[in-house]
């Protein structure tokens, strides 16, 4: 059997730096079921104002009514001027009692932590639940409830948020994208750091077992045999890699810890 030559890379840097991102801009609208918001009407007459804002005007106009989609109501979220403002959109999402939007406010408690216990009570009014206003315990909810579905177009819509962060995620996910059967594009997280922040393990080179001095007894290893090639990958290299990437007995292979 072959094993990796001790590796000593420093990925942690690469993690803080990650790490160090601002709150993502809003992404951009798709399709979805329309709510709808009222106010003093533009040069088009189309309302502009949010939920919830009172408006003043020198002269009397007619009120027009604008609709928003699920996207659009959300992404209001990420440019309100005070905590009463994204009371008042939450308020009107909680009162459509859609489920729809149930992901997506799960994706914004993240990056608007200032508005989690706002956020909390309405995911608690949509799904009848009790939870804290935390979003790991919403994640883990939303991971076991696949009957919640999402509205049209939250792919893209989760694709323009995470894009971003780092425009590389589009290579993993972006409209239209295809996912294998049993997963689902709610499930996909934020690991915290950008595209191959934490670098990969591939293709390293391997030596003999006898050369494996640095091994201590009884320590834990990856084993894999595939047409006659057998290889061990020690999981302290994967703590810092996370995954490998290598050609095993002439088969591609993959494997994330």
């Amino acid at each position: 059997m072959k094993v990796m030559r001790k590796l000593y890379l420093s990925a942690l840097a690469l993690w803080l730096a990650g790490c160090g991102l601002t709150t993502p801009e809003p992404p951009a609208a798709d399709q979805g079921v329309a709510a709808t918001v009222t106010g003093a009407p533009d040069q088009e007459g189309r309302a502009v104002t949010k939920p919830g804002a009172e408006v003043t005007t020198s002269e009397q106009a007619p009120t027009t009514v604008v609709s928003l989609d699920h996207a659009q109501l959300l992404n209001l979220l990420f440019s309100i001027s005070s905590q009463a403002e994204g009371q008042a959109i939450l308020n009107q999402i909680a009162a459509s009692g859609d489920t729809a939007f149930v992901a997506g406010l799960i994706e914004i408690m993240r990056f608007q932590p200032g508005l989690s216990q706002e956020i909390g009570a309405t995911l608690n009014s949509l799904t009848g639940q009790d939870l804290p206003p935390d979003w790991f315990s919403w994640v883990e909810w939303a991971g076991k409830h696949a009957e919640i579905k999402s509205f049209d177009g939250y792919v893209g819509w989760k694709a323009n948020l995470l894009a971003q962060i780092d425009p590389e995620f589009r290579r993993f996910i972006d409209e239209g994208v295809k996912v294998a059967p049993g997963s689902r594009v709610e499930e996909i997280e934020w690991g915290g750091v950008l595209v191959d922040g934490i670098p990969a393990l591939d293709n390293p080179q391997m030596i003999d077992p006898a050369q494996a001095d640095y091994l201590v007894p009884h320590e834990r290893v990856f084993g894999i045999s595939l047409n006659g090639d057998s290889r061990a990958y020690p999981a302290r290299f994967l703590d810092w890699h996370e995954m490998f990437n290598d050609i095993i007995g002439g088969q591609p292979v993959s494997l994330a810890y």
